[in-house]
């Protein structure tokens, strides 16, 4: 590998990983304007990897209900 393929390498892991940290803020960000339920709702399912119909026995809520939740909170972050 020569000198300008290294430097150009290095530039874009720089620049890759600063929009990696502005994601994760924002992320991090928008999440914390979500009610406490529904940030709950998404941290299990996106987070620890539960299923809705997990979620629902966990959190006393019918799973349809867990459904329009993820749904509603994915779409006050934008995500869907």
């Amino acid at each position: 590998m020569n000198k300008d393929n290294l430097q150009t390498s290095s530039t874009l892991s720089i620049e890759e990983e600063l929009l990696t940290k502005e994601k994760r803020y924002k992320l991090l960000r928008l999440m914390s304007e979500l009610g406490v339920l529904d940030r709950d709702v998404l941290v299990m399912k996106f987070i620890q990897g539960n299923t809705n119909e997990e979620i629902a026995i966990k959190t006393g809520m019918v799973q349809g209900t867990v459904e329009d939740r993820v749904y509603q909170a994915l779409r006050k972050l934008s995500l869907t």
